[in-house]
């Protein structure tokens, strides 16, 4: 066991006996429950619009009205009194890429609430790092932000109540390696020992975020630390427990997948995604696996390093939408799981100008966490509640044929009005990470008007934006990595081209060659290999994020605006705003 691990050792986490709720039909059985979030990102009131929901029966989806912090406590806290025997547990991204309310002050509400819910234990996610390393231990450890207002003052942006305690629930992160120490950041895995009256039975968290992290946050925040391989470090670290007398192991991995099927659809016959390979390749010692990252809700059986093994795969959607219910029955005398089940359950709010179908009960807030919620919510309200400017129509992230989206657009556009100006850069076009537009702009019905807060959801980095010059054939390159192949798989990352350039593709041609040759262009311009030409993208996308490596050849670098900046500034000078025309990009097949 390494020095960071003696040092952390697995501590028991006592839990009242209750064997009437414990026992199962077996007597030497007992049933612990699990109970999942992941991606939360510090969703503290419910998110607008409605979300569409697909069943496993095939019936016609349902719209509804989903999250909120305070109903997604008032579930967890029913799931618990149903069973004492319970460890509440995430699976990463519980914080950045946040609602105002979270995010104006460092996201330490979203870890006050979910302190408040009972959150036992998460992985960390690639946004823990979005802060970099420094700012992710702050955030477990506790104390101010440096250099921040704090206390109760109008402007304070950190410890509103005078302090900043942390993260009740521990973090964990099996394969981030700090190479100074070659230790684990945080700890690679926790034991929690729940007594029963058939005996005590162990159950070991191991938690990891996905190895190519280093590719979606700033280098900087992340330098000195190594991401390794996933299965690889839960395959090392099963002798070490195992060699403890545990024998139930879960874990959770800020990883995920991809389904067409219904949210709680047991036979995910359209299951694709990382995490497929992730698991193919684990011990069967592992028994269930509750993922993250692809903001999917499922619940599948894959396939382990042992074909007849199949692991209980889960994940809860993200922004507190939904929650998972698992049941594993253990043999307290070997500590060994005998069954695993799960369900997703939907948090229904009652923020739908309709009823929901009977089918999905409406939730009654928690009491306490809603005044939580409020509380923050009325300390963000004089900054999100300002009108930025007039939408003719709602402008949305769902995407079209080519992969293109009418947000998507609309803030490339902004992005190349703030750096026209030969002083801002001269940008001639600019490009726009699709993964990088987080939330939907609805305007207000009554007078079509957008907050800042809906701004702040939907760009929440505060990125800068990045001018610099690419020839013609480093340009062309750069569309060709929105395909790649990672493990035999094909990986999409889709640009949003601000207006007057074009292009088409061909889902058909191979990857590095699906851009039709000649079919790049500027302003009615064929695009020539040999020219120079001045490209604008956000700081991430310039230093290489999501694999666009070749932005890193980029030169005569000039940093301007803030990219929610250049947003509220366009809209404002564009309102009424309407929806985009399509045709920047054209998919040919």
């Amino acid at each position: 066991m390494s020095a960071w691990l003696a040092a952390c050792a697995p501590t028991a986490t006592t839990v009242p006996d209750s064997p009437a709720a414990a026992v199962s039909s077996r007597p030497s059985a007992v049933t612990v429950k699990l109970i999942g979030i992941n991606d939360f990102h510090g969703h503290l009131l419910p998110p607008d619009g409605l979300t569409e929901v697909v069943e496993a029966d095939g019936s016609p989806p349902v719209k509804l009205s989903l999250g909120g912090v305070a109903y997604l406590a008032s579930e967890i806290r029913a799931l618990k009194a149903a069973n004492p025997l319970n460890v509440v547990v995430g699976a990463g991204d519980l914080i950045s890429a946040s609602q105002l309310q979270s995010a104006l002050f460092n996201d330490e509400p979203a870890v006050d609430v979910l302190n408040a819910l009972g959150l036992d234990l998460s992985s960390v996610g690639n946004h823990e790092f979005d802060k970099g390393r420094d700012a992710l231990l702050r955030m477990q450890r506790g104390g101010c932000a440096p250099g921040q207002v704090a206390g109760p003052a109008a402007s304070a942006t950190t410890c509103l109540d005078g302090r900043y305690p942390g993260a009740k629930f521990q973090w964990l992160a099996a394969n981030v390696i700090d190479d100074a120490s070659g230790r684990t950041l945080l700890p690679a895995y926790d034991i929690k020992t729940l007594p029963t009256a058939s005996g005590p039975v162990r159950i070991a968290f191991i938690g990891l975020v996905l190895k190519d992290a280093p590719t979606l946050v700033a280098p900087a925040g992340i330098r000195g630390l190594r991401f390794t391989d996933e299965a690889d470090t839960v395959n090392a670290l099963v002798p070490q427990i195992t060699a403890q007398g545990v024998r139930s192991i879960v874990v959770l991995i800020h990883q995920g997948g991809y389904t067409q099927a219904g949210y709680n659809d047991e036979e995910c016959s359209t299951f694709t995604g990382d995490i497929v390979d992730v698991v193919k390749r684990l011990d069967p010692a592992v028994d269930a696996v509750i993922s993250a990252h692809t903001h999917r809700t499922y619940r599948c059986r894959l396939p382990s390093r042992d074909p007849a093994h199949r692991i209980l795969v889960t994940s809860a959607g993200h922004g507190g939408r939904f929650v998972t219910d698992i049941d594993l029955t253990i043999d307290p005398a070997s500590d060994e799981v005998l069954d695993s089940r799960a369900r997703n359950i939907p948090i229904v709010n009652d923020r739908a100008p309709n009823p929901a179908p009977d089918r999905y009960p409406t939730l009654v807030p928690d009491a306490a966490i809603a005044a939580k919620a409020a509380f923050y919510a009325a300390k963000a309200a004089p900054v999100g509640d300002t009108p930025v400017a007039r939408l003719k129509a709602d402008l949305l992230r769902k995407v079209d044929a080519a992969g293109e989206t009418a947000l998507g657009y609309v803030i490339a556009d902004a992005q190349l009005a703030s750096a026209r100006d030969p002083a801002q850069g001269g940008a001639q076009l600019a490009l726009m990470n699709r993964d990088g537009v987080r939330a939907d702009l609805l305007r207000r019905p009554s007078d079509g008007q957008v907050n800042f807060g809906q701004i702040y959801t939907a760009q929440p980095f505060g990125s800068d934006l990045v001018t610099m010059t690419l020839s013609g054939a480093q340009l062309i390159a750069v569309l060709e990595q929105q395909w790649r192949m990672k493990d035999g798989r094909l990986i999409e990352t889709f640009l949003h081209p601000s207006a007057g350039f074009r292009y088409r593709w061909s889902a058909s041609a191979p990857v590095g060659a699906r851009i039709v040759p000649g079919s790049v262009e500027l302003e009615g311009q064929p695009v020539q290999p040999e020219r120079i030409y001045r490209v604008n993208v956000n700081r991430y996308l310039a230093d290489g994020g999501d694999g666009f490596t070749q932005f890193l050849a980029g030169t005569d670098r000039v940093t301007g605006v803030l990219d929610r900046d250049a947003l509220i500034a366009y809209l404002k000078a564009s309102e009424p705003v309407d929806v985009p025309k399509t045709g920047r990009v054209t998919r040919v097949d």
